[in-house]
Order: structure tokens, then C-alpha cells, then sequence
């Protein structure tokens, strides 16, 4: 063992363990040490030339980790939320996201868990190690609606990880500041990751378009009832004291809406009176008179 300072020898010390050398490139589930940005990083990426099923779309690539403007944050992605943008993405249907952003490749993904990496020298809200929730949301912010208006409604709005090349899919993901939210501490890491994409969006649809919001006692239809959307949806109008009704299309998930505090579920395939409009094609225009 290293001798301890003395009087008679000040200059000796106790020997710090070295820690971990620090690597370019971690393996998949390798967490480097924190505040540590490799120059590489893993990603599930999409290619222009290989649209299609996101098992063939989507593969694992050694990409450049991004780099971070003043008002943005890295995050190391501990838990990923899959939600429909990312297939769409991965089909180019019905548009690629190459045609809107024009990148090289396409990372999806549009929501995370994760724990702070690095920061802008903007941001003060969020530190290395924090530990956050990522939502999807982004914006120029330097317009009246980014600025006491509603954001959404902002011309730069974009979906992170849709309409963006840098999404949720890798081992880490710069986003801006202002999408970060602490993570609950009682969820886990796969539940912290999976719900501010649909709930945001149920939340939104029943109660963000005063006076028409959601009361108690009425009656909501709820499509898609067992999906991450409809799930959400149900919980909070059951919350609300409003009624639910669910719309499935397998009687297995009967029991799974219902737990959620639905009133009532309709299988949609007992019916015969719908079906689907022709795939993503207009309308033929009616010929004048």
C-alpha cells in the first residue's frame, strides 16, 4: 500500500484507482462514465434506399455523436418509446422524412428516458447526471407564439424524431432544453420512456381547445382503444368523471380496456357498416356541369 503523508514526507499521497479508459465507441448497454461523450455512437438508422418494414429500415450503424448547440443537451438514452412516426418513417410512407429534412440518415424515435451528458452554455434548467424525460416538441422559439402564444401552433413546430434526422433510436440524443422534464422517480426507466408522446396528445385533444374541452358525464368514443393513444385517452376521461367507450378489433383486448376505467367496449369487427378509405389517394374531383 502507498505510504500516507507525513510531516517527514508530505509529498507522498494515497494512490487514486484509475478509472475505465475512456473509449470512442461503447458497446450497446455500455454506459460510458458520466459527462463523457464518445465521438461514436450507436443507432438504429433509416436509409432513403432501403424504405420498408422497420426490420429491414431500421439497422444498427457507428454514427458521429451530435454535437450540441448553446440552448440544447445531450442526453444517453437509457429507454426509447416506439410509437407509429417511427414505422411511417421506416416505409416513407405516406411521405419520407428524407423529403423534410434532407439528412443522410433518419434516427427515430420520439420519446426517451434518459440521464443529462452535457449541456449549452444557455441551458440552466438541467445538469449532467440530471436524470429526465424527453417529450417531442420542438420549435425555433423566436416567434409570438413560442413566446406567450401556444407553441403548436408555432410555424417552426416539428416532431422530434419524425420531422427531425435525431431522434430517440441510439445511444444518445441531442434535443432542445425546453423538451426536458424530470423523470418520475417511481416509474422505471421503460416507463419513464413511454408516454409523453401519446399523453401529451390525449391530453391535448380532450381538454386544450377551450371552451370545448372534456366534462364530467360525457360520452367519449374512444378508436384504437388498447393502443399507446386510446389507453392514454381512457385513463384521463376516466379521471375526469366523463364516460369512455372503447373501440377494439380483437376481443382479447376487452379486459385490458376495460381495466383502464372504460364504461363500455364495442368490437368494431361485429360490424359491418365501415371500412377503409382508398390508402392515402384523393378523391376523384366531380366533373362540372
Amino acid at each position: 500500500m502507498p505510504a500516507q503523508p507525513t510531516a517527514l514526507n508530505p509529498t507522498e499521497t494515497t494512490e487514486k484507482p484509475a478509472g475505465p479508459p475512456l473509449k470512442d465507441l461503447y458497446d450497446v448497454g455500455e454506459i460510458p462514465p458520466l459527462g463523457h461523450v464518445p465521438k461514436k455512437m450507436h443507432a438504429w438508422a433509416i436509409r432513403r434506399d432501403r424504405h420498408g418494414p422497420p426490420q429491414s429500415a431500421m439497422l444498427e450503424e457507428v454514427v458521429d455523436t451530435p454535437d450540441i448547440d448553446s440552448d440544447e443537451v445531450l442526453v444517453l438514452v437509457m429507454a426509447a418509446g416506439v410509437n407509429y412516426n417511427g414505422v411511417w418513417a421506416a416505409l416513407g410512407t405516406p411521405i419520407s422524412p428524407f423529403d423534410v429534412h434532407k439528412a443522410d440518415y433518419h434516427i427515430a424515435g420520439s420519446d426517451a428516458a434518459g440521464i443529462v451528458y452535457k449541456v449549452g452554455r444557455r441551458v440552466t434548467r438541467f445538469k449532467v447526471g440530471d436524470e429526465v424525460v424527453v417529450h417531442c416538441n420542438q420549435d425555433d422559439g423566436d416567434d409570438e407564439e413560442c413566446n406567450g402564444g401556444d407553441p403548436m401552433f408555432s410555424s417552426s413546430q416539428r416532431i422530434w424524431g419524425y420531422e427531425t434526422p435525431d431522434g430517440s433510436f441510439a445511444q444518445f440524443a441531442r434535443v432542445q432544453a425546453r423538451q426536458l422534464m424530470p423523470r418520475p422517480k417511481h416509474l422505471t426507466w421503460e416507463e419513464s420512456a413511454c408516454y409523453t408522446l401519446t399523453l401529451a396528445t390525449a391530453y391535448r385533444m380532450l381538454f386544450g381547445h377551450r371552451p370545448h374541452i372534456l366534462r364530467p358525464g360525457d360520452n367519449v368514443l374512444v378508436w384504437g382503444a388498447s393502443g399507446g393513444l386510446g389507453s392514454m385517452a381512457i385513463q384521463l376521461i376516466a379521471t375526469a368523471g366523463a364516460n369512455a367507450i372503447g373501440v377494439i378489433s380483437d376481443d382479447t383486448k376487452r379486459e385490458f380496456v376495460l381495466s383502464l376505467g372504460a364504461k363500455g367496449v364495442i368490437n368494431r369487427r361485429e360490424f359491418d357498416c365501415w371500412g377503409p378509405c382508398h390508402r392515402f389517394r384523393m378523391w376523384k374531383p366531380i366533373a362540372p356541369i
